[in-house]
């Protein structure tokens, strides 16, 4: 399945149950399910430092090696973090992504850590539910922004998309839809998507 094919999907449901979505991990998640219904499951290679405890506490080896020798891994998962992403900003974690067919795991004290060369697509989502217009400089701006850049640093290989979903229109406004425009425009890599009840099509 094409990452364009799923997020069409995605946007549509959202189009027309939006009452079905509260929180932004819903969004997330659905992305999520729809992918991994249509991609084959990967190949995992995974190492632990698991069996490090204190005091009395048993080895926990084997329950580390349980979690990284998961036979079927799931290309898709929320939440992914590793140590060579190489954000410069808070943020460590990537809403979503979607692995290659054969993935690195590292378990460190009890983290699952993956490496950027595994990733294939990069997914952040801001569902922004109150706000009925976004104007250049607000936090809301700016936190979206940082989510663009987030994907931009991420390496020439890495497909990347920003998906903003609101239940209010942000192209009614002059200076909203303006604003929208400046962070699709933010960068050339990364695919910026609005989409609201009333789209018809995405924005």
């Amino acid at each position: 399945m094409k990452i364009d094919d799923a997020l069409s999907r995605l946007e549509d449901r959202f189009i027309s149950a939006p009452a079905n979505y509260v929180v932004e991990a819903e969004i997330a998640f659905e992305l999520k399910r729809i992918l991994n219904e249509e991609l084959r499951p990967a190949e995992l290679h995974g190492q632990h430092d698991a069996g490090k405890s204190r005091g009395s506490i048993p080895d926990h080896s084997e329950y580390a090696d349980a979690i990284v020798s998961t036979e079927e891994f799931d290309r898709v998962h929320c939440e992914v973090s590793g140590a060579t992403f190489g954000f410069a900003s808070e943020q460590r974690r990537l809403d979503l992504v979607i692995f290659d067919d054969e993935v690195a795991l590292s378990l460190e004290d009890g983290s699952k850590k993956f490496r950027v060369e595994d990733v294939l697509t990069a997914v952040e989502l801001k569902f922004i539910k109150n706000a009925k217009y976004l104007r250049e400089g607000s936090k809301r701006y700016h936190l979206i922004a940082e989510d663009i850049d987030r994907l931009d640093s991420l390496p020439g290989h890495v497909d990347t998309y920003c998906l903003i979903f609101s239940n209010f229109g942000f192209t009614q406004r002059e200076d909203t839809k303006a604003a929208l425009e400046t962070l699709k425009s933010r960068s050339p890599r990364v695919e910026v998507r609005h989409t609201n009840p009333l789209s018809g099509s995405v924005e």
